[in-house]
């Protein structure tokens, strides 16, 4: 009898824990390597002309990748304003969270392999579901940002 108040009290503690944290990963996380990357990104509703840009993505590795992201969306007074973030989600190959705001649900995720990223933004919004759109970007690695130090190529 003990042994089963023990077993029902662990699963009840697991419920709750499991809902106030994500679940870590079990497995290897995915690897980002800092330095310059070159985007294209494309949206659904233009079919036009990708846009393209360079930029340098200083964040040492795929937690810091993950932490900066979120951390950019937090420092936000006027997103905050507007949205909330859920938790973050992670997955075998990146990371994914969601975001509520006034009119419209969006979920962002980010897919790592080597020297890519792939970012996904789905957006729904209720109201105009034909205005609702989904924007995949593409980011490779193309070298080093201007004063960084070259990375391990153990990683």
């Amino acid at each position: 009898m003990k042994s089963a108040w023990a077993i029902l009290l662990f699963t009840m503690m697991s419920w709750s824990a499991g809902a106030e944290e994500a679940v870590p990963l079990l497995g290897p996380k995915p690897v980002f390597v800092p330095g310059m990357y070159e985007s294209e990104s494309r949206n659904s509703h233009f079919q036009g002309e990708p846009a393209k840009s360079k930029t340098c993505i200083s964040s040492a590795d795929f937690d810091a990748f993950a932490a900066d992201t979120i951390k950019q969306y937090n420092a936000s007074p006027q997103f905050l304003k507007s949205c909330n973030l859920s938790e973050t989600k992670q997955m075998p190959d990146g990371f994914a969270f969601a975001m509520d705001c006034k009119g419209a649900k969006t979920v962002i995720t980010f897919r790592f392999s080597k020297d890519l990223v792939a970012q996904t933004i789905e957006t729904l919004i209720p109201q105009h579901k034909a205005a609702s759109s989904s924007i995949l970007t593409m980011m490779r690695r193309v070298g080093d940002c201007p004063n960084q130090k070259a990375p391990d190529k153990a990683t």
